[in-house]
C-alpha cells in the first residue's frame, strides 16, 4: 500500500492569472473520517466513532483482479475485490465487505479511496466502474440494499450506468411504493417499471450531506410526483441501490481530484483517470 501524505480526499482546480503559468490548487474534502498513517501498510482513525483504533491496510493487484484486505489486530474484518477489465484500465469494484460490527463507521469509504488511488497509481490509464446489480429484486422487496456503496458511488461522482430518463420516463413506470425504514437502512422506493429490469430500488440523499433521507415525508412527495423523482435521479439525488454505477466523462476531473493528496498527485490522477 503506498503512503499518502494526507488524510483527505481533496478537490483541486486549475487556476491562472495574467502573465502567469497554470497552477493546479487542491481543496481537500473528506469522504470519510479523517485517518493518519502510522507506516506504510497500517492507518489510525483520528475522528468518528472508531477515533483511535488501528487497522491495517494491504493491496495485491494481479494482471486481471485486485484486493485490497482490511484487518484488525491478526483479525480480517475486510476487502474489496476488484476486476481490471480490461486487463491494466478498466476498474470495476465487483465486491465490497466489512464485518457487521464495524459497519457504518467509514471504514468502507476509506478502503475505496485507498483501493482506486492504488490502481490510478498503478495503470496508465483507468476508468471506473462499480458492480452493485445483482440478484433481481421483486416487488415485494422490503428493504434498501447497497446503502453505503451507493453514498461512497455519490460521493465520488459516479452515476447509474442505465439511462435513467428512458428508464424513469412516466409512460414506461406502472407504479411506485415505498419501502418503509428497517434497523439499519433508511427508507426507499420501489420503482416498477415497463422495460427490464422491471424493478428498481432508490434511496433519497441530502443535497448538502449526500447522507440518505431518513424523513418518510419526502419519499410521500417522490412517489406522488413522478417527474419530481425523475428530476432527483438525474440530479444524483436518488440512488439506484439495485444498479451498476460507473464513472463519467464529465465527472472523471473531480474524481481524479478527491483521490489526490495534493496538486501535484492532482495532475498525475486527472491524466490517467477516464470517463465513459
Amino acid at each position: 500500500m503506498a503512503t499518502n501524505r494526507s488524510t483527505d480526499i481533496g478537490l483541486a482546480d486549475t487556476q491562472t492569472r495574467p502573465g502567469e503559468t497554470t497552477t493546479t490548487i487542491w481543496r481537500p474534502r473528506r469522504i470519510g473520517p479523517r485517518f493518519r498513517w502510522l507506516d506504510h501498510d497500517t492507518i489510525k482513525l483520528v475522528d468518528g466513532a472508531l477515533a483511535g483504533r488501528e487497522f491495517g491496510l494491504t493491496t495485491e493487484i494481479q494482471r486481471t483482479t485486485a484486493e485490497l484486505v482490511l484487518t484488525e489486530g491478526k483479525g480480517r474484518v475486510g476487502e474489496i475485490s476488484i476486476e481490471r477489465n480490461p486487463p491494466g484500465k478498466g476498474v470495476i469494484l465487483s465486491d465490497i465487505g466489512v464485518r457487521e460490527q464495524l459497519r457504518g463507521n467509514g471504514l468502507a469509504a476509506i478502503m475505496t479511496w485507498c483501493a482506486f488511488r492504488e490502481m490510478v497509481l498503478a495503470q496508465e490509464t483507468s476508468t471506473f466502474r462499480m458492480r452493485m446489480a445483482s440478484s433481481k429484486p421483486s416487488e415485494s422487496s422490503t428493504d434498501v440494499q447497497n446503502v453505503g456503496i451507493g453514498v461512497i458511488a455519490a460521493r465520488l461522482g459516479f452515476e447509474t450506468e442505465m439511462d435513467l430518463e428512458q428508464a424513469l420516463d412516466p409512460r414506461n413506470v406502472t407504479g411506485v411504493d415505498i419501502i418503509e425504514k428497517q434497523l439499519n437502512t433508511p427508507p426507499g422506493i420501489r420503482i416498477m417499471l415497463r422495460s427490464e429490469p422491471q424493478v428498481l430500488i432508490a434511496f433519497a440523499l441530502n443535497a448538502d450531506t449526500l447522507k440518505p433521507l431518513s424523513e418518510d415525508s419526502m419519499y410521500v412527495e417522490i412517489r406522488k410526483d413522478r417527474a419530481l423523482m425523475r428530476d432527483w435521479a438525474l440530479a444524483g439525488r436518488l440512488i439506484i441501490s439495485n444498479a451498476n454505477h460507473c464513472l463519467r466523462r464529465a465527472k472523471a476531473e473531480r474524481f481524479a481530484d478527491v483521490l489526490a493528496t495534493d496538486a501535484e498527485e492532482a495532475r498525475l490522477f486527472r491524466a490517467r483517470v477516464r470517463g465513459f
